[in-house]
């Protein structure tokens, strides 16, 4: 077991974080890091590719990266193979007829990163982005959480620079995998684990160096999984 407890270090705000109006950079033990966002889900539950999903006008996606963009030197958006970019912003491509399609491929420094085996859920798309990822630690953040704490971000980070892994858990003792560190070091352990054909990823905390961050009572990550979970999103966003 490879379990190992950190202290919190989460202040809510972002006082000391801002630089002449710049947001400063995350950085894993002084090195720069990627953000990889899971973008490729078929969204069952919801029955709607959530990525798409609109939230004040900009997709599901956008409204993720905006607030990821200005911390990571490199961001890249895992995708299912043959899977647009559910971007509505920057420059079109040759096959774009309406100013609201999708991109593919590059926006802005983006770049999407397709599955290489179809179909191993979030698992596939944590491997394949390790893979092209240039630094070796990443955030990995699910694009159905619609709010990204950067403290947490920053929390995670710390906690990454002596472990393989840094991963929160809520005050249940529930991990949340889809928004954690992973480093390139465990894709050898993720390869094996899909070799005996285990797609879930909470067996890697028990086989590499993993640190538990707690969030505290003061926070809960939000998941957009059902219609129902996204319209009381909408409502709780609606007057801000």
């Amino acid at each position: 077991m490879y379990l190992r407890h950190v202290s919190p270090f989460l202040k809510w705000h972002e006082q000391g974080h801002m630089m002449g109006g710049m947001k400063r950079k995350i950085r894993c033990g002084g090195k720069p890091m990627t953000a990889i966002v899971l973008a490729g889900g078929r969204g069952r539950r919801m029955k709607a590719d959530k990525a798409r999903l609109d939230v004040g006008g900009k997709t599901l996606l956008e409204h993720v990266l905006a607030q990821i963009e200005p911390y990571f030197d490199e961001v890249l958006i895992s995708v299912s193979p043959g899977q647009s970019i559910a971007l509505a912003r920057g420059p079109r491509t040759s096959s774009s007829r309406h100013p609201s399609s999708p991109a593919r491929g590059p926006v802005h420094g983006l770049k999407a990163v397709p599955d290489e085996t179809p179909g191993l859920g979030p698992i596939g798309g944590l491997l394949a982005g390790l893979r092209a990822a240039r630094n070796e630690a990443c955030l990995v953040v699910a694009c159905d959480i619609p709010e990204v704490p950067s403290p947490l971000l920053r929390s995670l980070a710390r906690a990454a620079r002596d472990a393989d892994i840094a991963v929160p858990v809520d005050p249940a003792g529930h991990f949340e995998p889809l928004f954690a560190v992973y480093r390139r070091t465990i894709i050898p352990a993720v390869e094996s684990l899909l070799e005996t054909g285990e797609r879930g990823l909470l067996p890697l905390y028990k086989i590499r160096r993993t640190a538990v961050v707690p969030m505290g009572e003061k926070l809960r990550l939000r998941n957009l999984n059902t219609r129902a979970a996204y319209k009381a999103y909408l409502r709780s966003i609606e007057h801000e």
